[in-house]
């Protein structure tokens, strides 16, 4: 019995160390970092809004029916008897019809913006200021898709998508994105907006909610650029985690439980 106490001391004990390493619920913690990596167009296509065109052709449909039917047939022999027979008798008739036939297309007539979908990849390191050690492993990565629309002088435009940070195949964290492109001041190679997500790693950071700002700068890319703005990237982050707010769950001391058993 001692040593099953004994034992029982020590699992609470490390259980206690456990929930006193795990932050208070409902407190603030700082979540920054920076990713190093590329992004990668996927797909363009023409951008704002189309011009709705009709066109009219005279149209010309034929009808043919096919219809057998019995007919009676009466011959003369040489001797003047007259023999009838019915005879099956195939008929066709066909019917022609013209009519207008309108048929409407969607076109985009001198398009000025594009519909741009690409995908941003790279190692997500953190900051100094950055509270959420856990969460950034040494070999975390951050994945992003992004849908933009831009106008083609200058690459000015809006950008939505989403994210997630992964450790391997672990999911670690995922969320959106929503941002604006080539600014400030018409900086085709610059990029930034909002980031909200959510920590899915198990653990005590697991539902945290993060809510950051995000500012991103193309390396290798000289503005004005002739092309849609890819290739390395660094990416910012600076924000806040809320740790959530526990319900339901109430802790006894580790003497209630000890003694309890």
């Amino acid at each position: 019995m001692k040593k099953l106490s004994t034992s029982i001391i020590a699992l609470t004990g490390i259980l206690a160390a456990s929930i006193g390493q795990a932050q208070t619920p409902g407190s603030l913690l700082g979540f920054d970092g920076q990713v190093n990596g590329s992004i990668m167009i996927t797909s363009e296509s023409p951008g704002g809004c189309p011009t709705r065109i009709c066109t009219t052709n005279e149209v010309t449909n034929m009808f043919c029916f096919t219809n057998t039917f019995l007919k009676l047939v009466c011959t003369t022999n040489v001797a003047g008897a007259v023999d009838c027979t019915n005879v099956p008798v195939t008929e066709v008739r066909c019917f022609t019809n013209t009519f207008p036939e309108v048929k409407c297309t969607n076109e985009f007539l001198t398009p000025t913006s594009l519909a741009v979908k690409e995908t941003l990849t790279g190692a997500l390191v953190e900051s100094p200021c950055d509270e959420l050690t856990a969460l950034f492993a040494s070999n975390a990565v951050f994945q992003a898709s992004l849908s933009l629309n831009v106008r083609t002088n200058d690459w000015l435009g809006t950008q939505v998508g989403f994210f997630r940070i992964l450790s391997g195949t672990n999911v670690l964290a995922t969320g959106t994105l929503s941002g604006v492109n080539g600014v400030p001041c018409g900086q085709c190679n610059q990029f930034g907006g909002t980031l909200r997500g959510v920590v899915l790693m198990s653990g005590p950071l697991h539902g945290v909610s993060l809510q950051a700002d995000y500012s991103a700068g193309l390396t290798d890319v000289t503005c004005p650029s002739a092309m849609v703005p890819q290739g390395t990237v660094v990416l910012k982050i600076d924000g806040v985690a809320l740790i959530p707010c526990f319900s339901g769950l109430t802790l006894r001391p580790i003497s209630e439980v000890a003694g309890a058993l």
